[in-house]
């Protein structure tokens, strides 16, 4: 079965220029040495040939070290400091290059737009270092390749869009076609295979390269989103965990008794004891019942879809309703990651209205603003949400 990635669903909010010039560069290196590599690769086989015959050949060895390419290899034997870069940009065969590349494009293009191009590029770069280091440690044979660079942009995208979809290209026996499946999937998947292929010793690929090219980028986001020295998404890592831990909440105080959020004070007379809260009309109870069923699929999240049919059908019948501050923010962000921008952005400012000294409003004004800027051309509307917001924002979220 032939399988690769074609690319997401994360929208772009500009052109990845940068992964586009590390995929032509890539080609054009290739397209320049595939002839050196292949002769090397067959000098290699004469090697091994001579080797098992018992027979010397100095002369290939020679050959090898007057080759251009050939030192521009990691070699883990006296590996130098410019090979830890030039290796990134060598590949053995077409298929070596394709594979690489595919999973670049698919995956880079978002980590690009994410972290911007410099940085992007910093990381690309940082990632084939330390997968190569790696090699350089577990292993005696030279290496080259993009794989361990890919793999950190992998790691990364792990961290930073676990739940974006991922159109996948198939082809098995006669049948071809498309599915969409989540990057967690996928990505698990793929390091679970380089993991167990490494134990078990099949093919002549740097395994640990690719897990450590993984592991980097998984934890640079990480701790990325962490410091927030990166501002946080509604498709993080890290505000899955939050979701999930508000569904926690949530169902802890569903068990626990009717919902509080609808009668001030917390029932008729806001003391325990006092008299019992009066009947709602069928009006309030048609209501409240509303407002359960989006909080309800809101807090599942295997059908995303069904929770923003589920709001947007609340927002018809009851304009401008507002849920309490944690499904707010939620039914806001989940609007952003579907790409339903306008309903997003009256879902933040809702929000705002409705819990001003909420602790997250000046975090909301500034998901608010980002949605008015870059998708609703609205700069002087982001303007009006920051500028009360300004100074209780810090750190990455205030630059």
């Amino acid at each position: 079965m032939l399988f690769f990635p074609l690319g997401t669903d994360r929208p772009l909010g500009r052109t990845p220029w940068l992964n586009y010039a590390l995929i032509a560069i890539n080609i054009l290196v290739f397209l320049v040495t595939e002839r050196s590599i292949l002769m090397l690769g067959d000098q290699m086989v004469q090697l091994q040939e001579s080797l098992g015959a018992g027979v010397q050949r100095p002369d290939l060895l020679a050959s090898w070290n007057d080759n251009l390419v050939y030192t521009a290899y990691l070699q883990p034997g006296y590996p130098r400091l410019h090979q830890f870069f030039t290796y990134q940009f060598l590949h053995q065969d077409l298929w070596h290059l394709a594979g690489n590349m595919i999973f670049l494009y698919a995956f880079g293009n978002a980590v690009e737009d994410r972290l911007g191009r410099l940085p992007y590029l910093l990381f690309y770069l940082a990632g084939g270092v330390l997968a190569g280091w790696a090699h350089v440690l577990t292993s005696a044979s030279p290496v080259l390749g993009a794989s361990g660079s890919v793999a950190a942009v992998t790691g990364i995208f792990l961290a930073l869009f676990p739940q974006v979809g991922v159109e996948i290209w198939y082809w098995f026996l006669l049948a071809i076609g498309r599915f969409e499946v989540s990057a967690v999937v996928l990505i698990l998947f793929r390091v679970g295979q380089d993991l167990l292929f490494n134990l078990m010793g099949i093919g002549n690929v740097a395994y640990e390269a690719h897990l450590t090219g993984y592991l980097t980028g998984f934890l640079v986001g990480f701790l990325l989103l962490a410091t927030r020295l990166l501002p946080g998404e509604p498709t993080d890592l890290l505000a899955i965990l939050e979701h999930r831990r508000r569904k926690a909440e949530f169902a802890r105080l569903a068990a626990s008794g009717p919902p509080v959020w609808d009668t001030p004070g917390g029932g008729a007379s806001g003391v325990p004891g006092g008299p019992a809260a009066a009947p709602p009309t069928p009006a309030e109870a048609e209501r409240m019942r509303a407002r359960a069923g989006v909080m309800e699929k809101l807090a599942d999240p295997e059908d995303p879809d069904a929770a923003v049919d589920a709001w947007a059908d609340l927002q018809r019948r009851l304009p401008g309703e507002v849920l309490p501050p944690g499904p707010q923010l939620d039914a806001a962000n989940l609007l952003m990651a579907r790409g339903r921008h306008a309903e997003a952005a009256a879902a933040y400012e809702g929000h705002l209205d409705r819990y001003p000294s909420n602790a997250e409003a000046p975090r909301v004004a500034l998901l608010a603003a980002l949605v008015h800027a870059r998708y609703l051309n609205g700069s002087e509307r982001a303007v009006e949400l920051l500028e009360p917001a300004l100074e209780k924002l810090g750190g990455a979220d205030r630059e």
